[in-house]
């Protein structure tokens, strides 16, 4: 089944006219120091270079967008689209569960309306990040006028690209602003999206071990425990250079597989070269901890270090061997020892598992986004009744530091 789909170009209330925006679709080209004057040097993952090594790895995966703004002929600011095919029927995962009768029936019909929704959805910023990450301006234009040229540049792209059905706005953290007012009115639906987990790394833990004293009892005797059981099981960490990602980038890829087959919801997914073009390109700032049992990896652990901030990226795991020595707990502590020595003030361990996070420290950071069909008719019917009810699942959260 398929659904004609349309592209209107909505206008604005109140005009933006003083912009313009150049569109391309390749980051080659555009001038590279225009692009990256907008980005913070701290933010690697938006710079040229990170970008031009995503679009290689990516090609015949998913499309890019870039956009220019301009007044008065100089530039402004900067946006990053990425477009990816969607299957609706993911969104199934999100939708409340339940014994009774109705909300069965109801999940039963739900499951069969979605799987008939494909759509080639255009997302503002990086699907293979957790943050806002799509967008940057100069200071002196406030967060409405913002909005309003996000929401220019997608109808600009849209009017050029007839095959775009959808579009998607995520990952934007509470609370909201001024930036927000238009989206509602424009057709856009808000939706909510599984918070990212963080820990605020404090001035005192000048190493592990003084993480490790600032735990409660309990959950310091369970940090002992997991490590315990890793050297009882005779698992091995080793920091991977170079041409040990380049030695075992099947394996890598072969156990990242296995985590991505388990996730309830993805837009994308990563490519055989990637890690090893990650490293090559940032072989600072780019970790991959690997974790072998009788020489063989069982586990990966992958993250940014950029410089105040931390991003845990991807993990790999053979689930079989790895529960068992709670190994992914493991490779938590990990990341804070990584953390803590690197000297950052705040580590983001992105959205899945939050309930393991956040017996580590991890608190959840609230964050929202807005969706749009571009026919209007399955924005009305679908997009509206259906993200009413599609609502991150609810979990149990724990403190696991001392009173």
């Amino acid at each position: 089944m398929s659904i004609s789909l349309t592209c209107p170009l909505t206008v604005e209330s109140e005009s933006v006219k003083q912009f313009s925006v150049q569109i391309h679709d390749t980051i080659a080209a555009v001038d590279a120091f225009h692009w990256n004057k907008f980005i913070p040097q701290s933010n690697l993952l938006m710079q040229a270079d990170y970008l031009s090594m995503l679009e290689e790895t990516q090609q015949g995966n998913m499309r890019f967008k870039y956009a220019l703004v301009k007044r008065d002929n100089l530039s402004v600011g900067v946006i990053y689209f990425q477009i990816v095919k969607f299957e609706a029927a993911q969104l199934i995962n999100y939708f409340p569960e339940g014994n009774s009768f109705t909300l069965s029936s109801l999940r039963k019909m739900s499951s069969g309306i979605l799987s008939a929704i494909n759509a080639t959805l255009l997302v503002s910023g990086n699907t293979f990040m957790t943050g806002e990450n799509g967008f940057y301006f100069k200071q002196d234009i406030d967060h409405i006028t913002r909005g309003k040229i996000l929401r220019k540049t997608i109808r600009e792209i849209c009017a050029l690209d007839s095959t775009i059905s959808a579009v998607l706005l995520s990952d934007l953290y509470m609370p909201k602003t001024d930036f927000d007012s238009g989206f509602l009115e424009q057709g856009f639906r808000e939706i909510t999206v599984e918070s990212d987990m963080s820990i605020v790394i404090k001035p005192e833990w000048k190493s592990f071990n003084d993480y490790l004293q600032s735990l409660s009892s309990k959950y310091r005797v369970r940090a002992k425990k997991v490590y315990s059981l890793c050297n009882e099981n005779h698992v091995r960490t080793l920091d991977m250079t170079l041409s040990d990602i380049e030695l075992h980038q099947d394996r890598i890829f072969d156990l990242y597989g296995k985590v991505m087959k388990k996730a309830d919801f993805k837009l994308s997914g990563l490519t055989l070269d990637y890690f090893r073009k990650q490293k090559a390109l940032m072989p600072d700032a780019y970790k991959l901890f690997a974790y072998f049992k009788d020489d063989v990896m069982i586990g990966f652990i992958s993250a940014f270090v950029l410089g105040k901030r931390m991003e845990v990226h991807y993990v790999g795991m053979d689930h079989d061997i790895c529960k068992p020595i709670h190994l992914y707990q493991h490779m938590m502590y990990d990341m804070i020892a990584l953390g803590i020595s690197a000297g950052v003030d705040k580590l983001h361990f992105g959205r899945t598992a939050p309930e393991i996070k956040s017996t580590i420290g991890a608190v959840p950071s609230p964050m929202y986004g807005y969706l749009k069909h571009l026919n209007p008719m399955v924005n009305l019917m679908l997009v509206k009744p259906y993200t009413a009810n599609l609502k991150p699942k609810q979990y149990t959260f724990r403190n696991p530091f001392k009173d």
